[in-house]
């Protein structure tokens, strides 16, 4: 009957432990603005978390899109957010934001993604500090096109 007890009282506590999310659920990871390009490219410097060190890159690359579209770069000219209520336009335009954060297709509008430091294994996974360099015209622009936000000055 203890056996069963014990078995009962672990199981429950496992059950109960609170698991970890993807930091892009929250995206309160550090994203810092390193420079903008007359060209129209963003380099930001990203940090992410994940089980597997492929997974810690792909939450630092969407915690930084996420950043860039829905709070903006304090201290910036990015500050403004590129879409201004993310819980609208999640609902509103749930296929692109599915295509775009979930399946992938932010990787169109990066030009490149590099480790600013090796992968350090923490506790439960890998944390990575990555460089992305971001082609935020074009991204602003897919924006326009899928009547996400309104063309500037219109």
């Amino acid at each position: 009957m203890k056996k069963i007890l014990i078995i009962v009282v672990v199981l429950g506590l496992q059950c109960c432990s609170p698991k970890l999310q993807p930091q892009s659920q929250n995206y309160s990871a550090s994203v810092e603005f390193i420079n903008k390009d007359d060209s129209g490219t963003i380099t930001v410097r990203s940090s992410g978390f994940g089980s597997k060190k492929e997974l810690a890159v792909v939450d630092a690359q969407l915690s930084a899109f996420n950043i860039l579209l829905f709070k903006g770069l304090p201290g910036t000219d990015l500050n403004v957010p590129l879409v201004e209520n993310e819980n609208d336009a999640k609902n509103k335009y749930s296929e692109y934001f599915k295509r775009l954060l979930d399946q992938g297709d932010y990787n169109k509008f990066m030009m490149s993604s590099s480790f600013n430091s090796e992968p350090v294994a923490v506790k439960g996974g890998f944390f990575v500090s990555l460089d992305i360099k971001i082609n935020y015209n074009s991204l602003r622009k897919d924006l326009e096109q899928n009547q996400i936000i309104r063309k500037f000055g219109f």
